[in-house]
């Protein structure tokens, strides 16, 4: 009688050599602060910057108690040292990054990578906390932060937008995406450059990373009117995981070292059908996926940005009044025409964020951009639901286009407009950009515009810390930075009170 002979299942055989992930953590363990052109550290500063006032921003919203809660179940407060959570004072550093990275996602006013990913917080977080705990200067932190905000980037970029594309047309979201994975990769990163990981570690921290990645539960999201304030991912969560990953290598962890690579790698863990893996290599060193980033204006969705950037357009120059409206039609695509972005009451924090009709009547009013947008008064106030009852949400007649547009699986254009009907005329403007693309001269934010945002999150008080953080590679204590920004909100906090 035969024996049956077991046989290695096909898909060993059809797995490639383990390159990719040696090629990218090679790179990025060996990166030096000197090999990043003048304008790569410039806009890791400016992402700094920019992520510190949402952190700031956030504070005032109405989950930073629930946050704070979570981050002291992972640790707890310390007397001095430590690392920073901002708002609560210095705590071990899980907590740090945890409530960091989480309070800074918490308003939608985080920068975009443009594929709809936020990753800054996570690279940010991560990058200070490990900064502190471990006495490192901000030389570290600025190191750590193009470290992570690139590994995110490009991890975001193999995986790519969350579109189902048929024939060149946007028909929607895809039906399975997530957006927790680059977050964490980011996070995980900017901790290992802080911790100085080499070659191999830098490896298995990718592998742990990756096999600590929540799932990818964006179809959830993307289907849903009330949206949970965890929103698609807890920010917090995430970086957690990626710091968690580094420290797991340098307490005796190992992990796959071979996460990137192949077809079953990361992206196909993601739901990905078709994916270049190529895009993880492609111009390590030349081309600097970190100049790509887009910022907010205003705490709403991305996607949102193309009409409000029309509308806001339209108010400064015809200084329409609010009691001159009688419609605002807003046009827009795909990506952000479900029910939860034309329902003008939205009932849960995050669904603040997605609501037309609700950014509409904050922006008509003058209302300034950040935390008032989300707060719950805001919401039922007679003034907004006023101007939200007279939103109206169309298909724009690109709106479905700009897949054509695309760059290296990124988004580059998404067309939107709005018409507004007043007792005076009407008025129309439309836009392919949204006010924080970095593509067109028009569109980009200038230094002065994020240092206005980001003053108008931490307060007048913390002026002095734009200098600090526009030259962070002079500061001898990534600690002493952050103390000073917590000190700064508690600051405002009291003269408010």
């Amino acid at each position: 009688m035969r024996i049956p002979e077991y046989r290695s299942p096909p898909f060993l055989t059809e797995r490639t050599m383990p390159t990719t992930t040696a090629a990218v953590s090679r790179f990025f363990s060996e990166f030096q602060l000197k090999d990043a052109p003048t304008e790569v550290r410039h806009e890791a500063k400016r992402i700094l910057l920019d992520t510190l006032g949402c952190l700031a921003g956030g504070r005032a919203c109405e989950i930073a108690p629930t946050s704070d809660r979570l981050a002291l179940l992972l640790g707890q407060r310390l007397a001095s040292g430590g690392s920073t959570l901002v708002g609560q004072g210095n705590t071990t550093l899980i907590s740090a990054v945890y409530g960091n990275a989480r309070i800074a996602n918490a308003l939608d006013f985080d920068e975009t990578f443009p594929v709809g990913v936020h990753f800054g917080v996570a690279a940010v977080a991560a990058a200070l906390a490990t900064a502190e705990e471990r006495g490192a200067s901000g030389d570290d932190v600025l190191r750590a932060v193009i470290v992570g905000y690139e590994l995110g980037a490009r991890i975001a970029t193999y995986i790519g937008p969350m579109t189902e594309v048929v024939d060149g047309q946007v028909k929607g979201f895809s039906k399975v995406w997530g957006v927790a994975a680059p977050v964490v990769l980011a996070a995980m990163g900017a901790a290992a450059a802080v911790a100085r990981l080499d070659e191999r570690q830098f490896a298995q921290a990718i592998g742990l990373a990756v096999s600590n990645s929540p799932l990818p539960a964006g179809a959830l999201w993307s289907n849903a009117v009330d949206l949970p304030n965890c929103k698609y991912c807890d920010a917090g969560w995430c970086a957690v995981a990626g710091v968690f990953a580094v420290l797991s290598v340098e307490a005796g962890s190992t992990g796959f070292t071979d996460a990137l690579d192949g077809p079953y790698g990361l992206a196909r863990m993601c739901g990905v059908q078709t994916f270049d893996e190529g895009s993880l290599t492609s111009g390590l060193g030349t081309n600097w996926l970190i100049s790509n980033a887009t910022y907010k204006p205003w705490p709403t969705c991305r996607f949102t940005h193309y009409p409000l950037t029309s509308l806001a357009r339209i108010l400064r120059r015809e200084t329409i009044a609010p009691g001159e409206i009688e419609e605002v039609v807003i046009e827009t695509g795909p990506m952000a025409a479900s029910p939860r972005f034309t329902k003008p009451l939205p009932r849960t924090f995050a669904s603040r964020s997605f609501s037309y009709p609700h950014m509409v009547a904050m922006l008509v009013r003058g209302v300034a951009a950040g935390p008032k947008w989300l707060d719950a008064e805001s919401v039922t106030d007679p003034d907004t639901l006023s101007i939200a009852d007279k939103v109206r949400v169309v298909a724009h007649e690109r709106g479905n286009d700009f897949a054509r547009t695309m760059e290296a699986n990124q988004i580059r254009t998404m067309p939107g407009g709005v018409l507004v009907r007043t007792v005076r005329g009407e008025f129309r403007d439309e836009d392919d950009f949204a006010l924080g693309d970095p593509w067109t001269d028009h569109s980009r934010l200038s230094d002065a515009d994020l240092t206005e945002k980001f003053l108008g999150m931490s307060g007048s008080g913390a002026a002095d810390l734009v200098d600090r953080i526009f030259n962070v590679e002079r500061e001898p204590s990534a600690h002493a930075l952050m103390q000073r920004l917590n000190d700064c909100l508690e600051n405002t906090r009291a003269n408010a009170a």
